[in-house]
């Protein structure tokens, strides 16, 4: 890729494209971190969810498993070929008491927003049917 005609001995030109293609690269990794710390994340909240649906109480239970369930299929559409077993066993080392809190509200509150918009959608979809 050239651009031409800024100057005769081209190194405004190798400046420019090596500044494009360094820009380009940037921008992948940058993506490539959030979602890789997206999946980071939603990783942590099956984790959240797995420990949930061992309790012996069966509303934990239940929200466990809808916790692992959704979390799941985040993953499952952002990175349909990740390791998930070795993925699920790294964050569960390495989890502590406080992380494991603070990803169970963090989990907790964006699962209820979703829940929040199915509601919300139903009733609309309801209304629409009257």
């Amino acid at each position: 890729m050239a651009f031409r005609g800024f100057n005769r001995s081209g190194e405004l030109d190798a400046l420019l494209g090596a500044m494009l293609i360094l820009t380009c690269v940037l921008a992948a990794s940058g993506r490539a971190g959030a979602a890789n710390a997206r999946t980071v994340g939603d990783v942590q909240c099956i984790v959240v969810g797995a420990r949930l649906s061992d309790s012996a109480d069966q509303k934990q239970r239940l929200s466990g498993v809808m916790l692992v369930t959704y979390f799941l299929g985040r993953i499952d559409g952002r990175s349909p070929n990740a390791d998930l077993e070795k993925m699920i066993e790294r964050e569960a080392k390495k989890m502590t008491t406080s992380d494991f809190a603070k990803a169970a509200r963090r989990c907790g509150t964006e699962f209820s927003a979703r829940g929040v918009e199915l509601v919300r959608i139903g009733k609309a979809l309801e209304q629409l049917g009257k």
